[in-house]
């Protein structure tokens, strides 16, 4: 019988055991001077909403308006109120048609659009997205960051199972078939994001208690499977970015790149496509090639911090020589930080040689046994 293997975390209860095995949504959680685009949705859907949702928007109205608050107290801003058909809930109960709150700059006109970044932060008229709601009285409340996705218009089957994780991968595995390059884009960075946490929810499951928690972690398996499936497709995205990213994304769902991909990233000129170029196309400077040399060798860093696992058992398993297999299976840490140690711009960065020095410290077989 084919044995399943999964990637957990299992703690260690050594000294540094607590900081090696720091959640990934807070450890690494949003690239530094990030904004609405970086939700990490599994999170934002556990924690920080009351309703998740895909809704088209009917229309958008003024309701008043009030001071700025702490980051702006001078600003005036306007009450926003988004009329909103739902067309399909991840995440809680509501109505057919609801009404959502957002926050807009009182002196600026709807119909002269939005800057990139506020596309993601705010709703308007005829727009299909997914949001992330507080339940309030009388309306849902949009916060201003991380509360949105870009996502495909047409309504997409839940069937890969019910919970609000299962339902989100549906969205991001439509998303990455997308022609619009942002959607896709949005969805492989999420599908990282959503393949940590469904690796998490099973690692952290009494799947051998009940029959019915066993089936769950397999429904989760299997949606896992899906999305290491579309991670390498688009591996091959002839989009620079969204390659890149689904490179990153590949250690997060636990599936290997290969050594090749990620060194190739490491060799890429920042000046190709610079923190300006990510502005102009993204809204924000997080996509530069730059800022994914960095947040490639950070995330390699905290995703070496898990045990493969025996699905069937829940045993960690060994390689041969008897220490416990970590991290994603089949890829060559070692020959990776040989190679990347040599390039100008690991030397030059004191962020990736801190990563890559955690990388082999964490999978040196002495220390792992």
């Amino acid at each position: 019988m084919k044995r399943k293997v999964l990637s957990c975390r299992i703690p260690l209860f050594v000294t540094f055991g607590t900081f090696l095995f720091l959640p990934l949504e807070i450890a690494f959680a949003f690239p530094v001077g990030s904004n609405g685009w970086h939700l990490n949705s599994p999170f934002q859907a556990r924690s920080n909403a009351d309703l998740v949702c895909k809704v088209q928007v009917l229309s958008v109205c003024r309701g008043g308006l009030f001071k700025g608050g702490l980051s702006n107290p001078a600003q005036d801003m306007a009450r926003m109120i988004a009329t909103s058909e739902v067309l399909s809930v991840a995440k809680g109960k509501c109505p057919e048609v609801i009404n959502i709150e957002f926050h807009y700059p009182k002196d600026r006109d709807l119909k002269l659009g939005h800057p990139l970044w506020q596309l993601y932060t705010e709703l308007s008229e005829g727009e299909v997205c997914i949001v992330f709601l507080k339940e309030a009285k009388p309306y849902y409340k949009l916060n201003r960051i991380r509360s949105k996705l870009r996502v495909q218009p047409k309504v997409v089957d839940y069937n890969l199972g019910n919970t609000p994780n299962l339902r989100l991968l549906a969205e991001f595995l439509a998303g990455c078939n997308s022609n619009n390059e942002m959607v896709k884009l949005q969805a492989v960075e999420e599908l990282g994001y959503l393949g940590e946490a469904m690796i998490r929810d099973i690692g952290s499951s009494p799947y051998q208690d009940s029959n019915e928690t066993l089936e769950r972690c397999l429904k989760i398996d299997s949606g896992l499977s899906k999305a290491r499936e579309m991670i390498r497709k688009m591996r091959s995205s002839k989009d620079l970015v969204t390659k890149n990213m689904a490179i990153i994304s590949s250690f997060q769902v636990g599936v290997s790149p290969g050594i090749e991909g990620p060194l190739e990233l490491l060799r890429m000129n920042p000046s190709d496509f610079d923190p300006n170029d990510s502005m102009r196309k993204y809204g924000i400077r997080d996509f530069c090639i730059s800022s994914l040399q960095v947040r490639l060798l950070q995330t390699m860093d905290h995703t070496t911090r898990r045990f493969l696992v025996n699905l069937n058992d829940r045993s960690i398993i060994k390689k041969a020589s008897g220490s416990y297999l970590r991290g994603v299976q089949n890829f060559d840490y070692a020959e990776f930080c040989k190679q990347a140690l040599e390039y100008k711009v690991v030397k030059n960065s004191k962020e990736m040689r801190g990563a890559i020095a955690h990388i082999l410290w964490i999978t040196d077989e002495r220390f792992i046994r």
